[in-house]
């Protein structure tokens, strides 16, 4: 083998020299730097496990908080909805309290211009009445050319009222 070496062009010595020398550094490397870094790696390994548990722990929050404002969103649209059912059937009913109170107002209005009818009907029945009377007893005063006493008015009044009553009022 040493011939092997020798043809190579490999000191045995000098590399048994750098074996050591590797062996060596290997050792303090491993000793200062390695654990360093593998600590610091370990540490960082650590932190960033915590952050994704904190994000993953955020987001399940976050996904709790949206259920719940989507229900709160749900139960007051709900609200709403009923609210406005209410409302439109308090309009509803409040509109139909108004058409009968205005329907109640128009009968009360139509039955007294029924009765303003009826009340001026008979007054201008009874003027009319007044007035043929009057105008019979002076056209019997002139036919008869006489003086007509309270007593020959009345009943010559009564007379042609039953007459016109009799012929015109059935009509």
């Amino acid at each position: 083998m040493a011939e092997l070496f020798s043809n190579l062009g490999i000191d045995g010595r000098l590399l048994l020299a750098q074996a050591v020398n590797f062996l060596l550094v290997l050792w303090l490397l491993n000793k200062f730097v390695f654990k360093k870094v593998l600590s610091h790696l370990e540490e960082r390994r650590n932190k960033i496990e915590q952050g994704l548990e904190l994000t993953e722990r955020a987001n399940r929050e976050i996904e709790r908080i949206d259920e719940a404002r989507h229900r709160e969103l749900e139960k007051a649209r709900t609200e709403a909805e009923k609210i406005l059912a209410d409302a439109r059937s308090s309009a509803t009913a409040k509109e139909k309290a108004a058409l009968a109170v205005v329907r109640a107002e128009a009968e009360k209005v139509l039955l007294k211009a029924k009765k303003e009818a009826s009340r001026e009907k008979g007054d201008a029945v009874q003027a009319a009445k007044n007035e043929i009377q009057q105008i019979a007893v002076l056209m019997a005063e002139r036919v008869l050319s006489r003086s007509v006493t309270k007593e020959d008015q009345d009943r010559a009044a009564k007379e042609v009222v039953e007459y016109l009553e009799k012929n015109y009022a059935a009509r």
